[in-house]
């Protein structure tokens, strides 16, 4: 018998997933970055407009009043109607108050860490813009009459980790099945269930933002893994598009207000 033709032997195979877990932990790792770049930005211009929300009222520390933030942004489902479509964006970067933007901003920082280092920051920004687009849609068709926060966004995040996490965990050492994929999960419905529970809160933003962001996550690919890649996504388009989504709303935004 030809031996070209003999399956692999049970030992061939598990040092195959061995040696495919170890170059995946040790490129995690290699692009694990305690201050990521990326992250830091989108952290860096959230707490920029909470600053600037707030010097345009008499309390800078107190809860942002509903016509200051929709002065800067906020989605009013009437004003998106009448054709202010930057609402659906410029929102994401605007928040109620400290309680609000702390919370968000320390998932956000959490996150973004993670997923620097699985898809590199030009997909996590793809992923973060892709994700608070959809959630702020989602909000506007089927939330309350006016939103802000990052939460649609940052839910799309935790879509992305366990979109990641379950298409490739066969090839995860334990150490990152413990944090993407299914370990994820528990916090995912918690999350949702405090938005069904607590009022005010835009679960519909969040499940549209979960939504989106695992399912362009699961066509983007990763760095991780580039033998697994769906699709060559362009890096530059990639940036062209996120820049457009966040940027020009946001822009536009400023200077109306």
């Amino acid at each position: 018998m030809n031996r070209r033709y003999l399956p692999p032997s049970f030992e061939s195979v598990h040092i195959r997933d061995f040696l495919v877990r170890e170059e995946v932990f040790h490129a995690y790792r290699a692009g694990l970055r305690r201050l990521p770049p990326l992250t830091l930005v989108l952290v860096a211009v959230c707490l920029l407009l909470h600053v600037l929300t707030g010097l345009t009222q008499e309390s800078f520390f107190g809860p942002r009043e509903l016509e200051n933030l929709v002065a800067w942004g906020a989605r009013d489902r009437a004003l998106v109607a009448e054709g202010q479509w930057w609402r659906l964006m410029s929102c994401v970067f605007l928040h109620g108050d400290l309680l609000h933007i702390g919370l968000n901003m320390l998932a956000l920082f959490g996150l973004g860490r993670i997923l620097e280092a699985v898809y590199g920051p030009v997909r996590v920004l793809f992923i973060f813009a892709l994700s608070g687009l959809t959630g702020s849609l989602a909000g506007h068709f089927l939330g309350g009459p006016v939103s802000v926060g990052a939460s649609g966004a940052i839910f799309g995040l935790l879509g992305a980790a366990v979109a990641f996490g379950l298409l490739h965990g066969r090839d995860l050492p334990a150490s990152m099945r413990r944090v993407l994929g299914r370990g994820l999960v528990p916090w995912v419905i918690l999350n949702l269930i405090i938005g069904f529970v607590i009022p005010r809160i835009d679960n519909a933003g969040h499940v549209g933002g979960l939504i989106g962001g695992a399912a362009v996550a699961a066509l983007l690919g990763d760095r991780l893994m580039p033998w697994s890649r769906q699709f060559n996504w362009s890096g530059p388009m990639m940036v062209v598009v996120s820049t457009l989504l966040l940027g020009a709303p946001l822009l536009i935004a400023v200077i109306t207000q």
